[in-house]
Parts: structure tokens; C-alpha cells; sequence
């Protein structure tokens, strides 16, 4: 497993990383804007650094969720405010990364993600900032590893154990490492792998 975290606002697209994207993703760049053009090219130069494969032939298939697939190299995207992460792997792979700020109502938007277990025990906690968005960094990385959706997130449930290296531990059979990761001071990240 690997990752590597990009300040995209460090970062301007150039006519050379346009010239790397297919005819369907510059129609997609003319709606999406420069920064899809930038994330896209990243990606692609660093499959090409993994693979050999030159980095204009690579052509991406579509996910059952929209996400870009390609079967040589498995990879997964997470993008927060300026920051991008891409992940990788031999085998399935999830990453989210998310800028922490305030939100109202942690505990309910908590609900969506957490098992109750892992609910009960965040709330007792007094809902921590910093464990919801490390929790919810987990669970979007768990959902994306097993090509799933954040809809279905409580379908696996994980303990956040805190402490100075906080950990999460997954409670269903046969889960995926899950590794928490702070890609940027006030972001939370988490990487889902088998």
C-alpha cells in the first residue's frame, strides 16, 4: 500500500497535462474546470511511473459508482479543500481524506457512518472533532475498498480506539487494514487495505 498527498493549490495545469486526457475527459475537464485536469494528469503520470504504460494511453473505465477504474494498477482518489491523495495497491484499495471544521450536529451526522457500538461509544466521548472526521475518513476508505457507497457505511461497523496513535478495528469478517493518516495539519485521512 502506498499513498502520496499533493497541495493542488501549490499546483497550475499546464497544456502538457491536458494533452494526457482522453476526448472524454476534456469534455468532462470544460464542465469539471482545471483542477480536474490537474488531478487527472497527476494520476495518470504516476500510473505510468508505476506501470511503464505511457501516460497518454492510459483510458480509464467507469466504476459501478462513477469512479475511474484500470485493471493494470488498482488505485482510489480523495480530494479535500486543496489537498489531493492518491492510493495504491496490488489488490482493492479505499482513501478518503476530509478538512476538519466545525459541523453542528456531529452526533446525528455520526449516526449515518458508525455502528451503533461505535455511536454510542463517540458520544460518550463528548464527539470529539478530531474522531468524526478520523471516523468518517475510515468509513468512506472502508465503503470505497469494497466498492461500495457511504449510504451503506454502517454495514462496516469498526471501533475507533483512541489514544496517541489512534487506530480503527473492523468488526466484520474478513476486513480490509485500515490505517489513520493526517495528510495536512487540520485534515484527517484513512486508507482501507487488504
Amino acid at each position: 500500500m502506498d499513498y502520496l498527498v499533493y497541495n493542488l493549490a501549490a499546483l497550475s495545469p499546464t497544456p502538457e497535462d491536458e494533452s494526457l486526457l482522453s476526448v472524454e475527459e476534456r469534455e468532462q475537464a470544460a464542465s469539471r474546470g482545471s483542477r480536474f485536469v490537474l488531478i487527472r494528469a497527476l494520476l495518470k503520470r504516476e500510473l505510468s511511473r508505476r506501470t511503464g504504460i505511457p501516460s497518454h494511453e492510459i483510458r480509464f473505465s467507469i466504476g459501478a459508482h462513477g469512479k475511474p477504474l484500470w485493471s493494470p494498477q488498482p488505485f482510489n482518489i480523495s480530494h479535500s479543500g486543496d489537498f489531493l491523495c492518491l492510493a495504491f495497491h496490488h489488490a482493492s484499495i479505499g482513501v478518503d481524506i476530509e478538512r476538519m471544521r466545525p459541523r453542528k450536529h456531529l452526533s446525528s451526522l455520526a449516526a449515518r457512518i458508525m455502528a451503533p457500538k461505535q455511536l454510542q461509544a463517540f458520544i460518550q466521548r463528548g464527539c470529539p472533532l478530531q474522531e468524526f472526521f478520523d471516523c468518517w475518513c475510515a468509513a468512506e476508505a472502508l465503503v470505497k475498498h469494497a466498492g461500495d457507497t457511504l449510504w451503506n457505511a454502517r454495514s462496516y461497523p469498526f471501533l475507533y480506539l483512541p489514544g496517541v496513535s489512534p487506530r480503527i478495528q473492523p468488526l466484520f469478517p474478513s476486513p480490509p487494514s485500515v490505517f489513520l493518516f493526517s495528510p495536512a495539519p487540520s485534515f484527517s485521512g484513512a486508507v482501507a487495505f487488504a
